[in-house]
């Protein structure tokens, strides 16, 4: 008897844990520029978009803006496939997210802060650093924007990644402050509640 009941304690703990796996398959590009903006209303919405403790949609309007500032041909834009790796607990919260670059970007930190978003369309994991810190990886950068979104979406089946990463040199040197920008897309592996 003691068996028994231990084994369904066991089960229904196992249940409550157990978590999908969900795979998105992303293809996008990734850019950079050592251009610097110069100051301007587009410079102090990036200002803004630092100062704001969380997201706001005039705040990604104005980045987008000041991303704009800089000409076309001063972007080198590369292809990235994006491969994300999500488990999803029952209760629709996430257990683990992972992530592999194919080319791996230099400037991403695994060990940004993050936090995460539900809504009943999908979930939002959102990876940021604060503005000032020192980049864990390259110590002569710090930090003027960093903000790493991975989305999942159960009702398109489709993932996406988007990320601004801007560092600047702790010496103040011009025109060697990279400016990174990652956009990919894709579907993802079927979902139960697609449609």
């Amino acid at each position: 008897m003691f068996r028994f009941i231990l084994f369904i304690i066991l089960t229904i703990n196992i249940n409550v844990q157990a978590s999908a796996k969900v795979i998105c398959e992303l293809e996008g590009t990734y850019s950079i520029t050592y251009e610097d903006v110069t100051k301007n209303f587009l410079s102090e919405g990036i200002d803004l978009f630092r100062n704001l403790a969380v997201q706001t949609q005039q705040s990604i309007f104005l980045l987008q803006k000041a991303k704009t500032n800089f000409a076309e041909e001063f972007w080198q834009k590369d292809p990235i496939a994006v491969t994300q790796y999500w488990e999803i607990n029952k209760d629709d919260t996430m257990a683990k997210l992972n992530y592999v670059f194919e080319p791996a970007p230099i400037w991403i930190n695994p060990e940004a802060k993050w936090v995460e978003k539900n809504s009943e369309k999908g979930i939002e994991i959102l990876a940021t650093m604060m503005p000032g810190d020192v980049h864990p990886v390259f110590n002569d950068y710090k930090v003027d924007l960093y903000r790493i979104s991975n989305t999942v979406n159960w009702y398109t089946g489709k993932g996406r990644i988007d990320g601004d990463i801007w560092l600047s040199k702790n010496d103040g040197t011009k025109n060697k402050n990279p400016k990174v920008e990652i956009q990919a897309s894709g579907k993802c592996s079927p979902q139960a509640r697609k449609f």
